[in-house]
């Protein structure tokens, strides 16, 4: 929490919250597992410049803390694969324990908009309606997800995203033929 304190003092809170979101993974394992990746594919993933995410990294991995690997001695280029130091901190750092339960949560919420997409191409399904929708829309709003996150999960992103405006356009078509009935 000091670390994150030093963090919000750099006005980097987002930054932070999507790249340690990028680096664990409670989806495959509920006790969360460590996920490396490139500092260039968690710009993309975190939409953060990479010298914002690098200063970021440098609060979490100062000499004193070790938290983020590579160790301080290492400079960080686009390919540097950054990762956390220990799994344990996934447990103990109350935080991150929370953003990584929300990941979860996300990531299992888009598989499931990315699959009824795919059924809804082949006219196996239909478009969401009502409760459905509301809640994906809530997702997509609390989420702020983008193409290179969604891949990590499930291919097909834009299929995904595409079908959630078709249903979103359906909906309002609906209201707008049932305030004309009024």
């Amino acid at each position: 929490e000091k670390a994150y304190t030093e963090v919000i003092e750099l006005d980097l809170q987002t930054a932070c919250r999507k790249l340690f979101k990028a680096l664990t993974d409670k989806a495959t394992d509920p006790r969360g597992i460590r996920r490396p990746t490139t500092l260039g594919n968690l710009s993309a993933i975190t939409e953060s410049s990479q010298s914002d995410l690098i200063k970021v990294i440098e609060v979490f991995r100062k000499p004193s803390r070790s938290f983020l690997m590579p160790p301080a001695t290492v400079s960080l280029e686009p390919n540097t694969v950054i990762d956390i130091s220990h799994e344990s901190l996934m447990r103990v750092w109350v935080r991150l324990d929370k953003w990584a339960s929300q990941e979860a949560m996300s990531a299992q919420t888009y598989r499931r908009l990315a699959e009824t997409a795919t059924l809804y191409q082949k006219e196996n399904a239909g478009l969401l309606r009502d409760a459905d929708l509301r809640v994906v829309q809530q997702w997509r709003k609390h989420s702020d997800p983008n193409e290179f996150w969604g891949l990590r999960y499930k291919p097909g992103y834009n299929d995904a995203m595409a079908f959630l405006q078709t249903s979103e356009k359906a909906q309002q078509r609906k209201k707008n033929l049932y305030r004309g009935l009024l």
